[in-house]
């Protein structure tokens, strides 16, 4: 059963902010009563909520003392962001943020189901799947970085009121010198080296997903199966040479004959891309401020990302270091005894 408590008596509240942040309403795992928790807002009763006793959470993220099992992973970028800048905007966009990042690993995720598949069934179409995918990639890579920005344009103009609002789009202020940066935006050197060191990286990406976006062109002309190992592509293709120039994502090592590289290396480097960028800011925005100035909402808990997808972020490095892999011990999945009847 459900109770009624003030929103001050949120079980992971260590403060309650006088200023113009917000307390976010997440699930709450008890680490000691292995009791996961929600809330939801009293209709027509200010500063009320319901706390509801869940018996688990299948995808989301979460405050707790320790995560609920390994596969659950830590979110310091976000934690700190909700912790100390949980200002509307904020918020909004770090929900996107988290959202960009589930679809990183399902397209993981997307392409051991279509392996699977195309190991178990007689379809030509595996390989116009996979390439879909690559391209839904590289959009959700782009979503990712323009809600960056827009958390960092925040922020900034928070504890600089006079600065100007910076472009909403990252390549707009990547592609900026650094003295506009400094000057005219009065951006800290700690940022202006983040953006500048993304320039070259992901103006690249940016030139093939244009061309994808903006001009009809595929990401590449073929896909090659290797049953139960992975899919695979020329790594002289014009676009996988324009990555490789960039980012070495195949070793000589792990690449199959006549120069093929698997697909999985990058769907891999767009999630840990992603990653180490949200890595990048949060210490980036901290050496700017010097002293975080905002108490953390939570500051006996941190914050976690559930989902069913979250092995993959687990595998990331084995991924990254091996390439070809059986779905089938990757997924480990369960057939039903019975198909679901229709309803």
């Amino acid at each position: 059963m459900g109770k009624s408590i003030n929103i001050s008596d949120l079980p992971y509240l260590s403060h309650y902010p006088q200023d113009d942040r917000a307390i976010v309403l997440l699930p709450y795992y008890d680490d000691i009563a292995k009791q996961f928790y929600h809330f939801l807002p009293v209709q027509d009763r200010q500063n009320e909520l319901w706390m509801l006793p869940a018996n688990k959470l299948i995808e989301g993220i979460y405050f707790s003392g320790t995560p609920v099992n390994e596969q659950d992973s830590r979110l310091p970028f976000l934690e700190t962001i909700l912790q100390h800048f949980s200002f509307k905007k904020v918020i909004s966009e770090a929900n996107k943020i988290q959202a960009d990042l589930i679809n990183g690993l399902a397209s993981l995720h997307k392409y051991f189901v279509l392996l699977e598949y195309a190991g178990t069934h007689k379809d030509n179409s595996c390989a116009s799947m996979v390439k879909t995918e690559l391209e839904y990639a590289f959009a959700n890579h782009r979503a990712f970085y323009d809600c960056l920005i827009r958390i960092i344009d925040v922020i900034h103009r928070r504890f600089n009121p006079t600065a100007p609002e910076l472009p909403s789009s990252f390549h707009k202020v990547v592609r900026k010198s650094k003295s506009d940066l400094a000057e005219k935006y009065s951006l800290p050197q700690s940022l202006i080296d983040f953006f500048k060191g993304r320039e070259k990286i992901f103006f690249t990406i940016k030139s093939v997903r244009d061309k994808i976006l903006h001009h009809g062109q595929s990401t590449v002309q073929t896909i090659f199966e290797f049953p139960g190992e992975g899919f695979a592509i020329s790594v002289d293709d014009q676009f996988a040479k324009k990555l490789g120039n960039v980012q070495p994502l195949w070793p000589s090592s792990l690449m199959k004959a006549n120069r093929l590289g698997s697909v999985l290396a990058i769907l891999v480097f767009f999630v840990k891309d992603m990653f180490s960028a949200m890595q990048e800011v949060k210490v980036a925005i901290i050496n700017c401020i010097s002293l975080l100035p905002l108490r953390p909402i939570a500051s006996r808990c941190e914050l976690f990302l559930r989902s069913p997808l979250s092995k993959h972020l687990v595998l990331l490095n084995e991924y990254q270091n091996k390439h070809w892999f059986d779905p089938k011990a990757v997924l480990e999945t369960h057939r039903r005894d019975k198909p679901v009847p229709p309803s």
